[in-house]
This record gives C-alpha cells, structure tokens and sequence, in this order.
C-alpha cells in the first residue's frame, strides 16, 4: 500500500471520529442526525462514520455537517 493511500485512509478515519464525536455530543442517534443533514440513506450515513464498505465523508458532506452543527470545517478535519 502506497503512503498516499495509507494517508487518505488516516484522514478519512479522523474525520469520521470527529463527526461521531460532535453528533454524539448534540445527542443525536445516527438516523436522526443524518436526516437533519441531508442524507438520503442513513446506512450510507453509518457506514461513512464507521468507515465501513469503502464508504467516506466527501468535502460536500462535511460542509454541510459543520453547517448544521455549527462548527468550523476545520474542527472536523483537523
């Protein structure tokens, strides 16, 4: 496996864990939350946060998380 790719992945999972973090602090369970956001499946939702299936958070969905949660995108990807 090339560093990239090893990185990508690493990014992906940090971002994950932060949205998990953040929903978790508002409350939210899985289905609620990715409603609110936007989302039209929630098993996309949840394998994203888990970062189960390949599936990940793309820039779009991380812009409108940190909308509805209010938060700057840079906590989520930092």
């Amino acid at each position: 496996m090339n560093k990239l790719y090893e990185d990508a992945e690493e990014f992906y999972k940090l971002v994950s864990k932060n949205i998990k973090k953040y929903r978790q602090e508002k409350g939210e369970s899985q289905l609620e939350f990715s409603q609110n956001v936007g989302f039209n499946s929630v098993s996309f939702y949840c394998d994203c946060e888990n970062n189960k299936n390949g599936k990940h958070f793309n820039l779009l969905h991380v812009v409108r998380i940190a909308d509805y949660l209010k938060i700057d995108i840079n906590i989520i990807i930092n």
